[in-house]
């Protein structure tokens, strides 16, 4: 998997989540940059293909982030593992969910979770949920890291990201 890959692989997990009807709920519903009916204004907004650190002194907004990394062998296209890291963040202040019974990033830790874990939709083999942990960044902001893995994959199959057959 190359840099070019890696961008594409990022593309569509976030194109992915965006079209996520209870995913773009946790978050637009306390988003300013969210044009309703329109989830792909979250992206660069609220939902970023790298972990960052936000503004604290703008705005109480929630967030996601998406990282790729890979160990292996990039010449033959067979890799030993694949780790997908993804932090669902909030700030304090908007961190209930309206209803009350869920903060706001274990509802989207469980979204995420619900869909991605068992998912062979990405072509590097199936996603396994091996961590959900929630953490606290500083003192405005809280987050949940979901880390998913792929063990002993080999690229073999077209999938919607192009054919990356050997």
């Amino acid at each position: 998997m190359t840099t070019v890959d890696i961008k594409k692989y990022k593309v569509s997990l976030i194109t992915d989540i965006i079209n996520n009807a209870k995913i773009v709920e946790g978050i637009a519903s306390q988003s300013s940059e969210y044009i309703e009916g329109q989830p792909d204004t979250l992206s660069g907004a609220n939902i970023f293909p790298y972990l960052r650190i936000p503004d604290t002194q703008n705005k109480a907004d929630t967030y996601i982030l998406v990282a790729v990394d890979l160990n292996g062998n990039s010449y033959n296209r067979t890799f030993a593992n694949m780790r997908v890291t993804i932090w669902a963040m909030s700030h304090q202040d908007i961190m209930m969910m309206e209803d009350g019974n869920a903060s706001r990033i274990d509802y989207l830790g469980e979204e995420l979770r619900a869909m991605f874990d068992g998912s062979d939709a990405y072509g590097y083999g199936v996603l396994q949920c091996m961590s959900s942990a929630e953490h606290i960044l500083n003192d405005k902001y809280q987050y949940r890291e979901l880390i998913f893995i792929t063990a002993d994959m080999k690229i073999s199959a077209k999938n919607k990201m192009g054919d990356y057959s050997t």
